[in-house]
């Protein structure tokens, strides 16, 4: 991991120093250091240690904290967590039943097409994730329990979307009423209502933020790929991305 801080831009001789600059690099140096002591994986301590770079390199204490809630998300991540992720970040569900088709993105540009960091059209219901990656279907509230954690992604807040639903439903039955007499001999309904509202709840749905795309840009970056048995598609298809570097 030192390694891989080095060679992302930190004199051998600078070490020393910068990680003793003070009490918050300690910190930082400890929290990378207690990660990289408890995985195996190659792609994961690189990641770790370009992530311990940009803290040492920082120019301010914001910047430092923000690579310590970074390397404290990194530390969670294992291949699922990542593959979530992945799918999450890099690719948009398209208007399809079911979900079965994705495009790729240009990361981080699509994010910042406007200027301002932007989820645009990455959002994610757990059907579709499961049709796409059938693979982690039993684990889904694992893996996005372990992301939502770390602030890496989000479960969408779809009330008003329920409530325009609501009113839209009860508008039609409103003027149904009204058109048929406005009594229940017209009307053996009764007044004006929605029948079995529940089905007017969309889906939930989960999108990345602007950190998790950070900390997928700091595994991609590290030359990390994807294990196919967690990128499998449908019925044993090869889905988009499989058994590719991240960065590609």
């Amino acid at each position: 991991m030192l390694f891989a801080a080095i060679h992302a831009g930190i004199p051998v001789e600078e070490m020393k120093e910068r990680i003793n600059a003070s009490g918050r690099t300690q910190l930082l140096t400890g929290f990378a250091l207690s990660a990289a002591s408890r995985t195996a994986w190659e792609d994961k301590l690189r990641t770790l240690g370009r992530s311990l770079a940009s803290g040492l390199l920082a120019d301010d204490d914001a910047e430092i904290d923000t690579e310590q809630m970074i390397i404290a998300a990194i530390a969670d991540i294992e291949a699922p967590q990542l593959a979530m992720l992945d799918l999450l970040v890099r690719w948009v569900p398209l208007r399809s039943p079911a979900g079965a088709e994705v495009t790729a993105l240009d990361i981080p540009a699509y994010s910042l097409e406007y200027g301002t960091w932007r989820v645009g059209g990455r959002v994610w219901s757990h059907d579709q994730i499961t049709y796409i990656r059938p693979r982690l279907a039993s684990i889904v509230p694992t893996l996005l329990g372990t992301l939502q954690r770390h602030g890496l992604v989000i479960r969408n807040d779809n009330a008003a979307d329920a409530i325009e639903r609501y009113a839209r439903e009860l508008a039609k039955d409103t003027a149904r009423y009204e058109r048929e007499g406005g009594s229940r001999a017209f009307h053996p309904s009764g007044p004006p209502h929605v029948s079995n509202a529940g089905r007017l709840v969309p889906a939930l749905t989960w999108s990345p933020t602007e950190l998790g795309e950070q900390v997928f840009l700091r595994f991609r970056d590290a030359g990390t790929g994807l294990e196919d048995v967690w990128t499998s598609g449908p019925d044993g298809v090869t889905a988009p991305g499989a058994g590719r570097p991240a960065s590609q």
